[in-house]
């Protein structure tokens, strides 16, 4: 009878011991990587980063493996230092991006894909922040959530300037269409013609629309506007709007009508968006005549 009870405590205490072990490898397995220990000096340089938009783009070099503990599991370590070193560029890359929106050498196309590319690179960059955040040790927090305050604020900022950027912009572009009327009007065909190539969105119609005003006489002066302009400027759109204009006051069966008439007979002979616009265009000109 003792044999058996020592037989059964034997085989409860392996059981016990064989179970506890297993659990405790299970848990093992489902523990989660250390939380990242940001040192000072790299969250103080992200800072910087984020104050001063004319500081230059280039960070003081920092090993980001650095101010992590030396005992921690090097996997830990090395993605710590990954997230730092990703989030580091893309801040850069931000600042880089915003730089490089330049009212002076950009059309229109170029600006808003600057813009959209600087729009998605801080959207990034506030969710790497919000990742930092969650992964580093609780003594860091607090410095990281300011790290985001002033993102936000550095944001704002930039936000701000592309604001008075594009109503720079809309200005100068509304006193370029003026000044190219006015010339259209004075006959000052070649001043015209280098003003119009300042806009980079092709307002034929705006300026057309302008110069006609309602006055059939303007339109030898738009005619001889259009018969200058280089064809990469796409007179052909000028003259579609031209032609409305000159439809409705009965002016196509006329002289500047066949005027008008040469010179989309000419466009037609070029293998490219004015000749094909130009082709449709002749189309209905003959129906109307």
């Amino acid at each position: 009878m003792f044999l058996k009870f020592v037989t059964l405590v034997i085989t409860i205490c392996v059981t016990f011991t064989s179970c506890t072990s297993e659990a405790r490898i299970k848990r093992q397995q489902f523990i989660p990587l250390d939380a990242c220990t940001v040192s000072h000096q790299e969250i103080e340089e992200l800072i910087r980063l984020t104050k001063n938009l004319n500081s230059t783009t280039e960070s003081i070099p920092i090993d980001t493996r650095l101010g992590f503990d030396t005992d921690a599991n090097l996997e830990n370590v090395d993605k710590c230092a990954k997230q730092l070193t990703q989030f580091r560029g893309t801040l850069q890359t931000v600042i880089r991006n915003y730089k490089s929106i330049n009212r002076d050498t950009m059309n229109q196309a170029q600006y808003e894909r600057a813009k959209a590319r600087y729009q998605t690179d801080i959207q990034r960059l506030l969710r790497r922040i919000d990742n930092l955040k969650r992964d580093v040790e609780d003594r860091y927090r607090n410095e990281v959530e300011n790290l985001r305050n002033n993102m936000q604020l550095f944001k704002v900022q930039l936000d701000e300037n592309l604001h008075l950027l594009e109503q720079e912009r809309a200005k100068t572009k509304a006193t370029l269409e003026r000044l190219c009327i006015a010339n259209i009007r004075a006959g000052r065909i070649k001043d015209a013609v280098d003003n119009f190539r300042d806009l980079d969105d092709f307002p034929y119609q705006r300026i057309v629309t302008e110069v006609y005003e309602n006055d059939p006489r303007n339109a030898d002066l738009l005619l001889n506007f259009l018969e200058v302009m280089d064809l990469s400027y796409k007179p052909v759109r000028g003259y579609e709007t031209l032609f409305e204009h000159m439809k409705r006051h009965n002016q196509l069966n006329g002289t500047e009508g066949r005027r008008l008439l040469t010179h989309i007979m000419a466009l037609i002979t070029v293998d490219d968006e004015n000749a094909r616009r130009a082709s449709n265009l002749l189309k209905v000109y003959k129906t109307n005549v």
